[in-house]
Formats: C-alpha cells, structure tokens, sequence
C-alpha cells in the first residue's frame, strides 16, 4: 500500500475507540435521519444514550468523540439529507446520558 504524500496526516490517535467506531456507527446512524425525526426534530440526542448504553466503559469524552465522528461521516455520506442537523462543531459536549 503507497502512502499519497498529498493526504493529510492520520489524527485518530484513540486505537480502541477507532476500533470501536464502525459498530457505534451503526448504531446510531439513524438518529440523524431526517425521516426518523421527532416533531421535525432529529433524534440525534439519543445517540449519546444509546452509546453509553452499549459500551458502559466509555468516557463522556470518548461517547461525545464518537457522536461527533459519525455526525461527521453521515453529513459526509449524505449531504442532500444533513441540512436539518447542527454542524459537529455545534454538538455540546456536556449532554447527559
């Protein structure tokens, strides 16, 4: 595998959460569906819980890393459908859950 010198720098430094990511993803990827909103809300609130449900050994830090991750990467995945949530740099990191 050839490294692109023009790509920047891998910054994910947290291995365990890295390897936990994909399946956190899931989880709470439908939160951030519009059609799965609330009132017109999203339910992206949730992800926060639904987390701390599934993986009790997670910080709040670490919990909030990863909500803000996969809002990231669904904004990414979907930007004819994200205009309804916050933008990840709006998450507040002292959500209780």
């Amino acid at each position: 595998m050839s490294i692109n010198p023009l790509s920047p720098p891998d910054r994910r430094q947290n291995l365990p959460l890295r390897d936990l990511f994909d399946q956190a993803y899931v989880m709470v990827e439908p939160f951030f569906d519009p059609n799965a909103g609330w009132g017109g809300h999203s339910l992206e609130h949730l992800a926060f819980r639904v987390l701390r449900e599934n993986f009790p050994q997670l910080s709040s830090e670490d919990v909030h890393a990863i909500v803000v991750a996969a809002h990231r990467l669904y904004i990414e995945k979907n930007p004819h459908t994200s205009g309804h949530l916050k933008r990840p740099s709006e998450l507040k990191s002292s959500v209780p859950y």
